[in-house]
């Protein structure tokens, strides 16, 4: 029985992927451990979001510069609104609906979109926590070498692979490596959903004072998809994925050892799952357990694992709250005008 349950995680993981994700990261990571700077390991969140996109994207290094110029605006915007709650919540959707738009331009740019979005938020919150608006200016002075430089694995991987496929270097101010951005959306119905949806999550994140408010804001831009049926599955998988990876991280902070370089280990194995799970559910709930395990380590208590449960599914549901009341706004506006 373990065999086969084996190998069919086995089955499941993108190896190739796994492989190149984890040079991208090495870089960091290895600076981390000999410096014991954590604020390494939490640059490296903008190292896999560039990878993703460079990945799926198929952006040229041009392209992976201006993501990057695009993250550093979105997460100071936020970075520096965490103080002002009214202000949060409209940057927040602002952020949203900007990372949704750019997919009228293409299916491809989705990615790009979520991969700006959903690292800045999470950055910014975690960068404020546990210090006053007054430490935001020098706080931000100290975090921006260690941004930036996140940037550099994924640019050099990009320009190294782009001169050996073009065979020049004139390719290289190319946005996108072959100018095929997907199918255009019509995603007007998508934005008005995903605009409502960030702006009644970041209300009740800043009104409740929710711990890890980040999870419930991005679990409501993750469910709006502009279908039904799909936003459904959606929600279906992040809740499962929740609910079965949580109690999993749990249990396994009970047995591995508590200490800095397991910590960093599990960050680093979160991320991976980013990129490592060809089916969305397992992916989500290997990185709810990674997640899960390595706040108990640094000292959080089992409590965190409830919050995270709650916010994934209070997120989701906001989402898809507003996808259906939407889609009752339609089907009444055509049976009015028909």
């Amino acid at each position: 029985m373990l065999h086969k349950m084996l190998s069919l995680l086995t089955s499941e993981i993108d190896l190739q992927s796994l492989k190149r994700a984890s040079w991208m990261l090495a870089p960091l990571l290895a600076i981390t451990l000999l410096t014991g700077d954590t604020n390494w390991l939490m640059a490296s969140i903008l190292t896999i979001s560039l990878f993703i996109t460079y990945e799926r994207s198929e952006l040229a290094p041009l392209g992976v510069v201006c993501q990057a110029l695009a993250f550093q605006l979105t997460f100071w915007a936020l970075f520096f609104s965490m103080s002002q709650p009214v202000i949060f919540v409209l940057a927040c959707t602002l952020a949203a609906a900007a990372a949704v738009g750019v997919s009228t331009y293409g299916d491809k740019l989705r990615t790009l979109g979520n991969f700006t979005f959903i690292p800045a938020l999470y950055l910014a919150c975690e960068s404020t926590s546990g210090i006053i608006p007054a430490q935001y200016p020098l706080h931000a002075l100290v975090l921006l070498p260690f941004l930036i430089t996140a940037i550099l694995p994924v640019l050099v991987i990009s320009l190294v692979e782009h001169v050996k496929t073009n065979h020049g270097w004139h390719y290289v101010f190319r946005l996108h490596r072959t100018g095929d951005l997907g199918t255009r959306i019509a995603c007007g119905e998508t934005l008005v959903a995903v605009c409502l949806s960030v702006i009644l999550a970041a209300a009740l994140v800043e009104w409740r004072q929710l711990d890890y408010g980040q999870w419930v804001i991005w679990s409501a831009v993750s469910i709006v998809t502009g279908d039904i049926l799909t936003a459904r599955k959606k929600l279906y998988q992040r809740g499962m994925g929740v609910l079965l990876g949580v109690p999993l991280g749990v249990i396994l902070s009970y047995i591995i050892p508590h200490n800095i370089l397991i910590y960093e280990i599990l960050t680093v194995s979160a991320m991976l799952t980013l990129v490592s799970f060809s089916h969305y559910m397992l992916g989500f709930g290997a990185r709810c357990a990674c997640i899960t395990s390595a706040l108990i380590v640094i000292g959080q208590t089992p409590d965190i694992a409830a919050e995270r449960v709650f916010n994934v599914l209070l997120g989701g549901g906001i989402g898809l709250l507003f996808i259906f009341l939407l889609h009752i706004a339609i089907a009444v506006r055509n049976h009015i005008y028909k």
